[in-house]
């Protein structure tokens, strides 16, 4: 089993990539985690008193959900479960925890599109990426998406 995380602002750019990265891997089962990464907030205060791990999810949209369950049906017998999980932190070694905790073989994302920031507490991802030692790839030097021309995927 392979597991890739793939860094989104939780739009169609981000199934995009997943279904790139799939369709094109070398395995017989996949696992897909999206995340976004946040900074922890510097203020005592706002760490005892806030709840921005549960506002984050309000920023996954009903039709990302939609396009999960679309690219895990389009993908069943390869891609064995999705999940989104998000990075709190400030420190390179935490990530790399964070990173190693998700079992991750590898981060995929598209450098035509980036990562665009949730929030003014969004981390620049790419940057921080590259310097925790895993592999990213970048999913446009990889070809067309199989379903984007299938009738119906969207």
């Amino acid at each position: 089993m392979r597991t890739i995380v793939i860094p989104t602002d939780f739009t169609n750019e981000g199934i995009q990539v997943a279904e790139t990265i799939i369709r094109d891997i070398d395995a017989d089962q996949v696992r897909v985690i999206f995340t976004h990464l946040f900074h922890v907030a510097d203020d005592i205060q706002d760490l005892l008193f806030s709840t921005y791990r549960e506002k984050e999810y309000e920023l996954v949209s009903g039709q990302f959900w939609r396009d999960c369950r679309s690219l895990k049906d389009a993908f069943s017998k390869k891609l064995t479960s999705i999940k989104i999980e998000f990075f709190y932190g400030n420190k390179l070694a935490s990530l790399k925890n964070f990173l190693e905790n998700c079992e991750t073989d590898f981060i995929a994302y598209s450098a035509q599109y980036g990562i665009p920031k949730l929030s003014k507490s969004s981390l620049d991802a790419l940057p921080v990426l590259k310097k925790s030692g895993y592999m990213l790839v970048d999913t446009d030097k990889i070809g067309v998406n199989a379903l984007t021309d299938v009738e119906g995927y969207r």
